[in-house]
């Protein structure tokens, strides 16, 4: 159920030898805590051309009208909870 997941993850360059990962970690750190962000704080965390390429890996999902920020499927948040190690400052899973 979560190779699909991990695959995306990976080829988004979130994981942990990626590109992004320490600004999709800030991400998703912060999704795991409150479930959904505001569009600006989105981007004050990870800059805009960082957000912009971020949203563009289907990891995250833009909410237009409520502009929030959220995981683009239940599974995807269900592979981040499932291995939060991954998402600590100190690195992890990857």
């Amino acid at each position: 159920m979560f190779s699909k997941a991990e695959s995306q993850l990976e080829s988004a360059g979130i994981l942990r030898t990626g590109r992004y990962h320490k600004e999709g970690a800030v991400i998703v750190r912060e999704l795991l805590k409150k479930g959904s962000i505001s569009r600006r704080t989105f981007y004050d965390l990870v800059g805009l051309d960082t957000g912009n390429q971020l949203l563009e890996t289907n990891i995250f999902a833009y909410h237009f009208k409520a502009q929030e920020i959220t995981f683009q499927s239940t599974v995807m948040k269900r592979y981040c909870e499932e291995n939060s190690a991954c998402w600590n400052e100190a690195g992890g899973l990857g």
